[in-house]
């Protein structure tokens, strides 16, 4: 089974991109409740670290994790492609 690394790419890219927005309103909406989850999800104190959002940050954070994330699926798609098609030609 082929895997279209494109759109495999291209929809991982748009759910992170997904959940950097909502994890920037919780953070505007509710900072110390967010800190306190991610500190509990990396099991460190969080408590200390500034949480400054601006429009700048946002979109370049935005623009990072959407596109870093979508060219590593499409890569992890491409990968899985070629091992596959190694395996069955083996």
């Amino acid at each position: 089974m082929r895997l279209d690394a494109r759109a495999f790419g291209i929809a991982a890219g748009l759910t992170a991109g997904l959940l950097f927005v909502i994890c920037a309103i919780a953070v505007t909406i509710a900072p110390g409740s967010t800190t306190s989850v991610a500190s509990a999800l990396t099991h460190m104190d969080l408590s200390g670290m500034t949480r400054s959002i601006t429009w700048v940050s946002f979109i370049g954070g935005l623009l990072g994790w959407t596109l870093g994330t979508g060219l590593t699926f499409a890569l992890a798609g491409w990968l899985y492609n070629r091992f596959t098609r190694q395996t069955h030609t083996a």
